[in-house]
């Protein structure tokens, strides 16, 4: 089975770094430095998750949101930006942002955010007809139990059992 596919859209080398880090040993990993290398990159590997600067050279990310909705449906997205702006936020949410992170990001709370995302991407997979999506093969509980995050977040291991 393979891990769930992670794209790190971010103009700053230091940022993709960071990202490469924090997930490079759970996930598999692409990445991108601007919108004209990511777009082909969502619709040719499909990732499960996407880690999308909102602020970049030529565009900004809330066009690049449009897109890579438009190209793969059941993707998430979750935006990282080092602007913290409410109206930002409310605009990302409502064309299709999973989540919004602030920079600089709390590890944990990124994690926290990335589980939820490949459940929601998984749960969608069980009920769509393969045309719809992509079968992303793998059982986040599972990843995120045994790799993701082995620290022992109490709030998580709760959340992630079934009742």
């Amino acid at each position: 089975m393979n891990p769930p596919l992670l794209l790190l859209v971010d103009d700053e080398m230091g940022v993709r770094e960071s990202l490469k880090m924090v997930f490079g040993k759970t996930f598999r990993l692409l990445e991108a430095d601007c919108v004209d290398a990511a777009l082909p990159k969502v619709s040719e590997a499909l990732p499960d998750v996407v880690l999308l600067d909102v602020m970049m050279p030529k565009t900004d990310g809330i066009e690049v949101l449009q897109h890579i909705k438009r190209i793969h449906p059941g993707c998430e997205v979750i935006i990282l930006t080092g602007v913290n702006s409410q109206q930002l936020a409310e605009k990302a949410m409502s064309i299709g942002a999973f989540d919004f992170v602030g920079k600089p990001f709390d590890v944990i709370d990124l994690r926290q955010k990335v589980a939820r995302a490949l459940e929601k991407v998984a749960s969608r997979s069980q009920t769509a007809t393969p045309q719809e999506y992509t079968p992303a093969g793998y059982d986040p509980r599972t990843i995120v139990e045994k790799k993701l995050l082995n620290a022992g977040d109490s709030y998580l291991s709760r959340w992630l059992r079934p009742a």
